[in-house]
């Protein structure tokens, strides 16, 4: 196969991130984003609105301590636009927050309740953070719930993640997660991304750790290999011995390249590799025709913004 044919099908095949986007565009949640953000010469930042509403929580969630303390913060609180200010309403098991979807919005017609949060005390790279490990939180527009998210069964051992399982609906985009332990130290990673429930993307990774990172003495990593499926066709094939974290920070481009595999297959038949150019300090996709072009072209016509280099 071309390389031009293998790139026209690489587009096709990943046409489902173009139309996930674009229906992603069309939500309520992405209507309420755009109002909490604006554009300018420095790019996009937090709108004077969506800055008011994010400070003002400082002055009625409870953060002491530097962390945020869920069960001291529990309530319902409004908006007044008059005032600029939060106020509680009354007191309540969860947390919930009513809004104006925008600033033009008529009433508080947006709830954000945070119904769950716990928390466990975790080091990492010589300090204890407070890490969540129970999420449950949604957000509805008019009464009909737009966004909800689930996080729970998350554990650790000496600071590395031991699993998790995550659960994201922005209607109707869906995103599920997780990673779970298995035995000798492998561990086994999976994600799926789906649209009004067609299936857009699709990852299942194994990784193993070395014996010394599977008994806590080092955060050295074994091999980490993959696929990734995008629409029905296009799949990401990856290998890679990771080692240490720093093994990558100074290894040459054949080095990196020693240690990492990449092939992109179509219908099972593989038609590139990506592969790192340390001169051009960049990723290239290298086409069985012998034919190159970097990855942060091939990804702009994909419809994935900003590229990769």
């Amino acid at each position: 196969m071309t390389a031009e044919e293998a790139r026209r099908q690489i587009i096709e095949s990943a046409s489902g991130l173009q139309g996930a986007a674009a229906t992603f565009e069309q939500t309520p949640l992405a209507r309420l984003s755009e109002a909490m953000m604006t554009s300018g010469s420095e790019g996009r930042t937090v709108s004077p609105w969506g800055k008011a509403l994010t400070s003002g929580l400082g002055a009625v969630l409870d953060t002491t301590g530097g962390n945020f303390n869920y069960d001291a913060s529990t309530g319902v609180y409004v908006w007044n636009p008059d005032t600029q200010a939060w106020r509680q309403e009354r007191p309540a098991d969860s947390l919930i927050l009513r809004f104006p979807e925008s600033p033009d919005a008529p009433s508080n017609n947006a709830t954000f309740t945070l119904s769950r949060y716990e928390t466990r005390s975790v080091p990492i790279l010589g300090s204890t953070e407070e890490v969540p490990t129970r999420v449950g939180a949604s957000l509805s527009v008019d009464s009909t719930e737009v966004f909800a998210l689930d996080l729970k069964d998350v554990s650790f051992l000496l600071g590395i993640p031991q699993s998790f399982s995550l659960d994201v609906t922005a209607n109707p985009l869906a995103f599920t997660t997780s990673l779970k332990r298995g035995q000798n130290g492998t561990f086994q990673y999976e994600d799926r991304f789906r649209n009004d429930g067609q299936p857009v993307t699709a990852t299942t990774a194994t990784v193993d750790l070395s014996p010394d990172g599977a008994e806590g003495a080092g955060s050295t990593l074994g091999r980490v290999e993959g696929t990734t499926q995008v629409g029905q066709d296009l799949a990401i094939r990856y290998t890679a011995d990771v080692g240490t974290p720093s093994a990558f920070e100074d290894a040459s481009a054949d080095e990196i390249s020693d240690r990492v595999s990449v092939d992109v297959l179509l219908q099972g038949n593989q038609v590139a590799t990506l592969r790192y150019d340390g001169s051009a300090e960049q990723v290239i996709v290298e086409y069985t025709d012998g034919t190159t072009e970097p990855l942060s072209d091939l990804l702009r016509e994909i419809g994935v913004s900003g590229g990769a280099s």
